[in-house]
């Protein structure tokens, strides 16, 4: 009869549990592909969807799940879908699209503990892919909660029975999570790094945003919208150098077409040997950690003689350049001196082609530069009246200029003469072009904002600047026309430059309270992108030298992992023997209680005999006890047996049985 009861009992609950167990997979599903729904194709969301709608009907409906005869062509068209649309199946794109058609197709199958184990995995394998796309700080805490829930998931779909509280749920998550920190940090800091990016960054009207391009036309820019985004980050070992000496040098602009300065291609300059330093020249060491940028370029302080980047050169234009672009954060070291580097060979090539303009182009400029040639001693002082030129007329800075027609340099000059520093870089250039001095645009940074919560320079895209260089005296010299025109900008920054003042985001940065919260966000981000995503093979062999073991192999670092990772499994292991106690079952333990007190005055209780027969037993040898046993038996099995036992219930039959004491045999007269 109990038998019977309880047999209906699971069969009313096997619906509600097969259902709740279905809305835990769903809602696993659903946090882990988030993060990659609006980077998909629109039709990969719209199939996901909807499968998880009709999957969830079904199961409230209680409909028969697709046969194998409609998955199996429903799983070819998903995998030939993704192919058709992305051209691949590999790639974080293609590859996120392929696993949430994919696992959103394994809902359908969904029939057992080994199905929905299946589905649980991919989602731990969609929430990888997430932090792959997204690195930042506040990513972790969202991935953090989506390896919870899949946890939870898993444990809800692996029970036998009812799904349990959502909060014990999650408890039990988070213990397990818990327990794998320690085993998570040995692999972090012991498994073998391998160098290169895990992901790629995918590389515009009159307006922009300040930032590095290969070209510039300022002649096209009407606004020039100040971008926060961080560029890099620095750290100085020494002194830091005046806002003045704060130049990094990027990409180098030689070439002009009329309207737009370009890049002239890496491995036409050839490369140099690092440098060495000016006698006299202050030198400047630093640690940068550089954003990715998608390009090749790196950044250094004018001018570098030594950089500890891999796979890296310095170009005939002293531009620092990477043989693969800049694809994941980077951090090295570097040394630069505030001074101009030694003459170099390579005068008459350089005066060849760094005079070059285009015929037809700019003619009252090229007019201009010849007449004051004529007037001016030397190159340098050519140079230094067109700087007194943009230093005592009405010349303005700022970031809304006017359009500027075919001739960009003339109508600037002798219109407009309004602009941002790309126009005064423009400007100068092609006047010493003009003049038989070859010169080129430099971009790259100027300035920096120091964070003292984290005792490290901050240089964004606002930042951004160009400056020109001169060819004098078989050197080359830096001139910067904007440093002439607004020389705030040098020394303070944008903001001070503009003539209509402080911007919304200078304005908001002034107030102390929200500038003390914006730098502690940065400088919990820095510490995150420094010992987390920018943790590499360098930074952990010094942490490995720090252990007292240098330049360990490959080898040697699997089997410290090996060791490490066994070791804790036993300190693991040997904690939760000893400490790990299991829960007292007080029925069980009041049963027990009630066969050792009978077994004092008639027999112990055989391993083999059930609760019934011992009772049976006994009521044989001692009819006087059968009454009493038999009732007390029958409560512990009802209790036991008759589904879940109420806990009110359960005291009272353990206060009973510790307050009986059954008569002792009487002996025989």
């Amino acid at each position: 009869m109990i038998t019977r009861t309880v047999t209906k009992e699971r069969r009313a609950e096997s619906p509600s549990e097969s259902t709740g167990q279905l809305l835990w997979l769903v809602f696993a599903v659903l946090v882990a592909g988030t993060p990659h729904l609006l980077h998909l194709h629109p039709w990969v969301p719209f199939i996901v969807l909807t499968i998880i709608s009709w999957r969830i009907l079904a199961a409230t409906r209680r409909w028969h799940l697709p046969s194998i005869w409609l998955r199996v062509p429903l799983t070819l068209f998903g995998f030939l879908a993704v192919l058709i649309s992305y051209r691949q199946v590999s790639g974080l794109s293609a590859g996120s699209a392929l696993l949430l058609v994919m696992v959103s197709m394994k809902l359908l199958e969904t029939r057992g503990h080994r199905d929905r184990a299946v589905v649980v995995f991919i989602c731990y394998f969609l929430l990888f892919a997430a932090f792959l796309r997204e690195q930042a700080i506040w990513s972790a805490g969202y991935l953090l909660a989506g390896v919870l829930v899949t946890t939870a998931a898993l444990y809800q779909t692996a029970r036998v029975g009812t799904v349990v509280p959502a909060p014990r749920a999650m408890a039990m998550a988070f213990r397990l999570v818990i327990q794998a920190v320690p085993l998570m940090l040995l692999l972090f800091f012991l498994f073998p790094r391998i160098p290169g990016p895990f992901w790629a960054l995918p590389s515009g009207s009159g307006q922009a945003v300040t930032g590095l391009t290969n070209e510039m036309t300022p002649g096209d820019i009407t606004e020039l919208a100040q971008s926060d985004k961080v560029a890099f980050r620095v750290r100085f070992d020494g002194a830091v150098p005046a806002a003045s000496d704060l130049y990094w040098r990027g990409p180098v602009l030689t070439r002009f077409t009329g309207r737009t300065w370009k890049m002239t291609d890496f491995n036409a300059w050839g490369t140099m040997p690092m440098p060495e330093a000016v006698d006299d020249a202050t030198l400047i060491g630093y640690e940068l950690t550089l954003e990715p940028n998608g390009r090749r370029w790196l950044l250094a302080l004018e001018t570098p003689v030594q950089w500890d980047v891999p796979e890296s050169s310095l170009t005939q234009a002293f531009q620092l350049v990477s043989t693969k672009p800049i694809d994941q954060r980077i951090s090295y070291r570097g040394l630069s001196m505030l001074a101009p580097p030694a003459p170099v060979a390579g005068s008459s090539y350089i005066s060849t082609f760094m005079t070059n303009l285009p015929e037809g182009s700019n003619p009252r400029a090229l007019e201009f530069a010849k007449s004051l040639r004529e007037q001016a001693g030397s190159d340098r002082e050519f140079v230094d009246r067109v700087m007194s030129m943009f230093r005592e007329q009405e010349f303005h800075y700022t970031l809304t200029p006017p359009s500027l027609g075919e001739h960009t340099v003339d109508e600037f000059l002798f219109e407009t003469r309004r602009g941002f520093c790309g126009h005064y870089a423009s400007a100068l250039t092609l006047l010493a072009r003009a003049a038989g001095i070859p010169a080129r645009i430099v971009t790259g940074y100027q300035g920096a904002e120091f964070n003292p919560l984290g005792n490290y320079w901050i240089v964004r895209h606002a930042e951004a600047h160009a400056w020109t260089e001169v060819w004098i005296d078989g050197n080359w010299m830096r001139f910067d026309p904007t440093a002439a025109v607004a020389p705030w900008r040098i020394e303070r920054g944008y903001d001070d430059a503009l003539e209509r003042g402080p911007s919304g985001a200078g304005a908001l940065g002034s107030i102390s309270f929200v500038n003390r919260l914006v730098m502690s966000w940065d400088a919990v981000n820095a510490g995150w992108n420094r010992w987390v995503l920018s943790f590499g093979p360098e930074a952990q062999m010094t942490m490995m030298s720090l252990a007292g073991i240098e330049n360990p192999s490959t080898e040697n670092l699997v089997v410290a992992m090996a060791v490490s990772v066994t070791l804790l499994l036993i300190l693991i292991g040997l904690w939760q023997r000893n400490h790990h106690q299991p829960r007292r079952d007080i029925l069980q333990g009041a049963y027990l209680q009630l066969c050792n007190r009978v077994a004092r005055t008639t027999r112990p209780r055989n391993p083999s005999e059930g609760p019934r027969e011992y009772a049976d037993a006994v009521g044989t040898m001692r009819p006087e006890l059968a009454s009493e046993i038999g009732e007390l038996v029958d409560n512990y099995i009802a209790l036991r047996y008759d589904g879940q036992p109420d806990e009110t219930a359960v005291r009272i039959f353990a206060e009973t049985v510790r307050r009986y004491r059954p008569a002792p045999r009487r002996k025989a007269a």
